[in-house]
C-alpha cells in the first residue's frame, strides 16, 4: 500500500481522488480510536503502575550528558507525534518506532559516558548521531508547529484533508529515511566503545621523576603570587585541626614551584616552628620521613599479630607522640596522597596543634576526598602577563625591545601558559642568544614534540566527558592566535545547546560557564586575561593542544569541510584564509551550487576584520546567495563581531531558527526591519553598533534573553505596548531621557539580572521632567529582585554628571556589582548597599562624608573604585579590621584628597592599589607597611608622591618595600 501511495504522490490525479483517500483515512482513524477507547479502562491501572517512580533531583557536572541534552528533545518530539490522535495510524506507529530507537540509543550513551572516552571513530559516530538528532528536531518540530498554527473545525478539516494527507505522507517518508539512518548508527554503536585502559595502567602512566625543587630566590614570585595568596591564608588560619591542601595540576604546571615558594616564605617560617619536605612516594616511606625514623619496619601492618584497628591505634599513638606540641608544615611532593591518606590519614585525626600538610598531585582522583579539613587547590595555566613575567625571569640576557615587541605574542601563544615550556624556552634563549630569525625557527619547532603536554592530551583523548569534548571542539572555529572573550564563547555555546541542560534548575548560561571552568581546571584551556574580579575575560586553546589534538575535530565531523568541501559543513568560520576550501565561495567568484555544502550549517562566524567597506559587502553577498539557495535555514548562530558595517540582506528574515545574532563592533547604523521575523532569537549583541533608534519590534521577540546596546552611542528606543520578552536577563546600554517610556513599559521587565542604563536630559529646561523619570527608574530598580549587576549613569544636557535617584538596595541579596555615575540624592545609600556586594564603582557621587568608614563594613567587598568627585572631602581613614576581603582599591582624580590614614589591621587582603591624579595627596599612609598582602602599586601623574618611592628609595619606600611591584606613569 505504501509503495502504491508513493507512486501516486508523483502522478497528477483529479483532486476528488485525494478527497476519497482522505475520507477513507478519516474512517480508518475513527474505527481505531473507538477500539482504543474500549480497552482504555482495562489498561489504566497497569499504566499507572509503570508511571510511578522516584525522581532523582540532584544535579552534578558529570551526571547528565549528551544522552540528555541531545537525544531527550528528539524523544519528546516523537512522543508528541505518537500521541496525536488526528494523525494517521501509520504515522503514529513509525513515530513510536523511532521513539523507541532513540530511547535505546539514550541508554547506550549512558554506558558510553560512564567510560568518559571515545575512539576517533567513536567521535565521528557521536557527531553523526548529533547531526541526525538535529535533523529530526528540524523536520518534526516544523511539522508540529504547522499543526499548531492550522487548527480548524470539522468542515475545514474535510476541505483541507488532501493537503493534510500529502503533508503526513511526506512526514512518513522523512521518518522512513530517518529510521534507516538511526538503525545504521545503532548497528555501528560499538565504534563508540574503545578498549578500556586498566586502572593500574592509568595510575602508572606518569610516574616520571620530578626535578629537585629550586631555591626560593631562583623562583619567580610574580608569576605565582595569586596562587600563593590563595593558599597561604588556609595554612595560616587559626584552626587547631590538621588540615590538608592538595595542589592539583598536570606535570610541569608549577606545583613544586608553588609549594617551594610557600615553604620558604618568611610568614610560613614564622608561623610553623617545624617544616618537613617529603619527596618519597610510598605511604610507609612518607611516614618514615615525617617521623624521622631510621627504619620503616615498625610502620608496616603486621597482619599476623594485629588487627587493622590495633594497627591504626598504634600509628595514631606514634603520630600523637611525635607531634605533641610541635606545629608542623609538611610538604609531600609528587606523591599519591589519596592512597597515603587512606592508609595513614586516621593517624593524624587527633592532632590539634594547627599542623598542616601540603600535597602536590597530578590528578584530582589522587587527592584525599574533599572534606572540611581536606581542601583542593586547582593550579591553572599561566595568564599572558604571568607567562611573560616568568619568561623574562628565566632569561640570563636582556631581551631587545624590538625582539619583545615583534615576538612577544608569538612566544606567549607557543608556550600556552605551561611553566615547564616557558622555563625551557627561556633557558634555550639564554644559552644561544639567538637572532630574531633563529628565535622564530626555534618557536616553530617548540610544539613539534607533544611531551610536555602529554598528560593534557591523554586526559582529552581518554577521560574527558563527551559534553566537555564537544565544547572543546568549538575552539577550532577561532583563529589560532585569537583570544576568545568568555562572554562570546558562553553565548555561542548556549545557542548551540552545548554543555549541559537540566530543566529549569540552572540557567543555560550558568551551565556552560561551569563547563568553561571545568576545561580551565583540567589545564586544557589557558585563561589569557582575567577581569578585576578574577573571572575569565579571554581564553584560548594552547597551541600544542591544537597541533596534536585538533585533527580529531575534523575526524569527528564537528568542523568538517574547511580542508575540503566534498562533505556537508555544519559549522562555518571565515578566517579570510586563501588556503581554506571555503574561501572562494565567500570571497571569490565561485558560482557553483552552494546547497550541497551549506544546507545543514548551524553556525556561521566571520573573522573578516579588514578596514573599509569591502568586508561588509562580501559577507552580505555571501549570506544573500546562501539563503537564496535554500541554505542556512537551520542556522542557530550568526556571529559577525568586528566585521565593519555588514550589508545584511533582507533574506536573513528567513532564518527563523536563529538564536544568536552577534553584531558587536560592527558600527552598524540601522537595524533592518526583518529583525522581527527572528522569533527564536535569544541573544542580540549590538554593543559598539551605532543604532540611533531601537525599533519597537525588539520588544516583540518573546524569547530574547540578552540585549546588549552601545552605552556611549546612546540609542533611543520605541515602545508601543503589546507583548514583551518573557525571560529577558540582560538589558545593557539602553538610553533613557525625559521622554522615554519607562513607566508601564520598561518597568514591566522584571526578570532582568543585569541592567545598564544611561539617563540623560536631552533638551534644556527639562530637569523637572527628568527628575520624575529618575524616580520611576529608581522604583523599577527596587522591583528587580533578581538583579545581580547594576550600572546606572545620569547626565545633564551638557553631558555633565547629574542627579541620581536610588533608594536602599540592602534587600537585593543577589546584587554583587554596582557602578554608579551621578550625584547621589540619597547620601545614605552608601550605608544601604547589599551585604553580598563584591564590586563597587562610584563616580561624581558628591559624598561629603568619608565613605571608607561606612563601606569598610561590607563583608564581601573585593573591588572598590572611587572616581572623580565621588568624595569631596580632604581626609580619608581606614580603621582596624575594615575591608576584610578588599583586594583591589583605586582612587582616580580625587583632587580634594590631601590625607589618607590606614590603621594597622585595616585592608588585610589588599593586593592591588592604584592612585591616579589625586594631586593633593603628597604621601602614602604609614599603615601600608602592615598590609603584607600588597602585590602591586600603580601611581599615575603624581610627581611628588612618585619621588618618595622612585628608585626603591625615598621617604615612603619602606612602607611598601615588602615584595610590592611598583609601576609609576608620568
Amino acid at each position: 500500500m505504501l509503495s502504491f501511495l508513493c507512486v501516486l504522490a508523483f502522478v497528477p490525479l483529479p483532486m476528488c481522488f485525494f478527497y476519497i483517500l482522505a475520507l477513507v483515512d478519516l474512517l480508518d482513524d475513527y474505527r481505531l480510536r473507538k477500539r482504543v477507547e474500549q480497552i482504555k479502562i482495562n489498561i489504566e491501572a497497569y499504566d499507572a503502575f509503570f508511571k510511578s517512580g522516584l525522581w532523582y533531583d540532584s544535579f552534578g557536572l558529570y551526571e547528565v550528558g549528551v544522552g540528555y541534552s541531545v537525544i531527550s528533545p528528539v524523544i519528546g518530539l516523537f512522543e508528541a507525534l505518537a500521541t496525536r490522535n488526528e494523525l494517521r495510524p501509520t504515522v503514529r506507529r513509525q513515530a513510536r518506532r523511532l521513539r523507541d530507537e532513540f530511547k535505546s540509543l539514550q541508554d547506550f550513551l549512558k554506558h558510553v559516558e560512564q567510560l568518559k572516552e571515545l575512539s576517533e571513530a567513536g567521535m565521528a559516530w557521536m557527531e553523526e548521531l548529533c547531526d541526525v538528532c538535529r535533523s529530526a528536531e528540524n523536520f518534526v518540530g516544523l511539522f508540529l508547529q504547522r499543526m499548531k498554527n492550522e487548527k480548524r473545525g470539522p468542515l475545514q478539516n474535510l476541505v483541507w484533508a488532501p493537503q493534510n494527507f500529502i503533508s503526513q505522507h511526506k512526514l512518513l517518508q522523512q521518518m522512513a529515511r530517518m529510521n534507516d539512518k538511526i538503525l545504521d548508527i545503532s548497528n555501528r554503536g560499538y565504534e563508540a566503545i574503545p578498549s578500556l585502559l586498566s586502572w593500574s595502567n592509568y595510575e602508572n602512566l606518569h610516574q616520571r621523576e620530578e626535578p629537585p625543587p629550586r631555591d626560593a630566590d631562583q623562583l619567580d614570585m610574580v608569576s605565582f603570587d595569586e596562587d600563593v595568596d590563595a593558599v597561604m591564608p588556609q595554612l595560616l588560619k587559626d584552626d587547631p585541626r590538621c588540615i590538608t591542601i592538595s595542589i592539583v595540576g598536570v606535570g610541569g604546571i608549577g606545583k613544586t614551584c608553588l609549594a617551594k615558594l610557600i615553604y620558604d616564605s618568611q610568614a610560613i617560617a614564622d608561623h610553623f616552628p617545624y617544616r618537613i619536605w617529603v619527596s618519597e612516594k610510598r605511604e610507609v616511606e612518607i611516614m618514615k620521613k615525617i617521623l624521622g625514623f631510621d627504619d620503616s619496619s615498625g610502620l608496616y601492618y603486621d597482619h599476623r599479630n594485629e588487627t587493622k584497628e590495633s594497627y591504626a591505634f598504634r600509628l595514631r599513638q606514634m603520630v600523637n607522640a611525635f607531634f605533641a606540641d610541635k606545629k608542623h608544615l609538611i610538604v609531600v611532593n609528587n606523591s599519591y596522597p589519596s592512597q597515603f591518606w587512606r592508609v595513614m590519614g586516621s593517624a593524624f585525626s587527633e592532632i590539634s596543634n594547627g599542623t598542616r600538610i601540603l600535597f602536590s598531585v597530578r590528578r584530582l582522583n589522587r587527592a584525599p576526598p574533599v572534606t572540611d579539613t581536606n581542601l583542593i587547590y586547582r593550579l591553572h595555566l599561566r595568564s599572558d602577563d604571568e607567562s611573560w613575567a616568568l619568561f623574562k625571569h628565566e632569561l640570563n640576557i636582556s631581551i631587545a625591545s624590538k625582539l619583545e615587541s615583534n615576538l612577544k605574542e608569538i612566544i606567549l601563544r607557543k608556550c600556552g601558559g605551561l611553566p615547564k615550556v616557558i622555563v625551557k624556552l627561556g633557558e634555550l634563549v639564554s644559552q644561544r642568544d639567538p637572532t630574531p630569525e633563529e628565535l622564530s625557527r626555534m618557536l616553530d619547532q617548540l610544539n613539534q614534540n607533544e611531551g610536555p603536554w602529554s598528560e593534557v592530551l591523554e586526559d582529552i583523548n581518554k577521560y574527558l566527558p563527551l559534553y566537555l569534548r564537544r565544547c572543546l571542539f568549538y575552539f577550532g572555529l577561532f583563529p589560532p592566535d585569537y583570544k576568545i572573550p568568555a562572554r562570546r564563547l558562553i553565548g555561542l555555546w548556549v545557542a548551540e545547546g552545548l554543555g549541559r541542560q537540566q530543566g529549569d534548575e540552572k540557567t543555560p548560561e550558568y551551565v556552560v560557564e561551569e563547563c568553561l571552568r571545568e576545561l580551565v581546571n583540567h589545564n586544557m584551556l589557558q585563561v589569557t586575561q582575567k577581569k578585576l574580579n578574577g573571572k575569565i575575560k579571554t581564553c584560548r586553546l594552547p597551541e600544542a593542544v591544537r597541533v596534536h589534538w585538533f585533527a580529531k575535530a575534523q575526524q569527528a565531523n564537528f568542523l568538517q569541510g574547511h580542508t575540503n568541501i566534498t562533505s556537508v559543513i555544519r559549522r562555518l568560520a571565515d578566517h579570510v584564509d586563501e588556503n581554506d576550501a571555503i574561501f572562494d565561495h565567500i570571497h571569490g567568484n565561485d558560482t557553483a551550487s552552494l546547497y550541497p555544502c551549506y544546507s545543514d550549517v548551524v553556525s556561521f562566524l566571520s573573522f573578516d576584520t579588514r578596514e573599509g567597506s569591502k568586508a561588509g559587502e562580501v559577507i552580505g553577498k555571501f549570506l544573500d546567495r546562501c539563503i537564496s539557495s535554500n541554505c542556512f535555514h537551520f542556522l542557530w548562530v550568526l556571529d559577525l563581531e568586528n566585521v565593519y558595517k555588514p550589508k545584511l540582506p533582507k533574506a536573513i528574515g528567513q532564518l527563523t531558527r536563529l538564536k544568536y545574532l552577534g553584531l558587536r563592533s560592527t558600527y552598524l547604523e540601522i537595524l533592518p526591519e526583518f529583525i522581527d521575523k527572528l522569533i527564536n532569537l535569544q541573544t542580540l549583541d549590538l554593543k559598539r553598533a551605532h543604532i540611533c533608534t531601537l525599533p519597537n519590534i525588539i520588544w516583540n521577540m518573546l524569547k530574547l534573553r540578552h540585549l546588549f546596546l552601545d552605552e556611549s552611542f546612546r540609542s533611543t528606543f520605541v515602545w508601543e505596548g503589546g507583548r514583551s520578552p518573557m525571560d529577558l536577563q540582560t538589558l545593557w546600554g539602553i538610553f533613557v531621557d525625559e521622554d522615554s517610556l519607562v513607566r508601564n513599559a520598561l518597568d514591566t521587565l522584571l526578570t532582568i539580572t543585569k541592567l545598564g542604563l544611561i539617563c540623560k536630559i536631552s533638551r534644556p529646561f527639562q530637569k523637572t521632567a527628568m527628575s520624575e523619570q529618575l524616580d520611576v527608574v529608581a522604583n523599577w530598580v527596587q522591583n528587580l529582585k533578581n538583579l545581580r549587576s547594576l550600572m546606572l549613569k545620569s547626565f545633564d544636557e551638557l553631558n555633565q554628571p547629574w542627579d541620581l535617584h536610588l533608594e536602599s538596595l540592602s534587600s537585593h541579596v543577589d546584587l554583587t556589582s554596582i557602578y554608579l555615575t551621578g550625584k547621589l540624592k540619597n547620601q545614605h545609600l552608601v550605608s544601604e548597599f547589599p551585604q553580598n556586594l563584591v564590586e563597587l564603582t562610584l563616580s561624581a557621587s558628591g559624598l561629603a562624608e568619608d565613605p571608607m568608614q561606612i563601606l569598610d563594613k561590607l563583608p564581601n567587598l573585593q573591588i572598590l573604585i572611587l572616581m572623580s568627585k565621588s568624595f569631596t572631602g580632604k581626609k580619608m581613614f581606614c580603621s582596624f579590621g575594615g575591608f576584610p576581603k578588599l583586594e583591589v582599591l583605586k582612587f582616580k582624580k580625587l583632587e580634594p584628597l590631601e590625607e589618607w590614614n590606614v590603621e594597622k589591621g585595616a585592608l588585610p587582603s589588599l593586593k592591588s592599589l592604584e592612585i591616579d591624579e589625586c594631586r593633593n595627596l603628597m604621601m602614602l599612609p604609614d599603615g601600608l607597611r602592615h598590609v603584607r598582602t600588597l602585590r602591586q602599586l600603580k601611581i599615575t601623574k603624581l610627581p611628588v608622591l612618585s619621588s618618595r618611592i622612585k628608585g626603591n628609595q625615598g621617604e615612603d619606600w619602606n612602607k611598601i618595600a615588602h615584595g610590592c611591584h611598583v609601576l609609576i606613569e608620568d
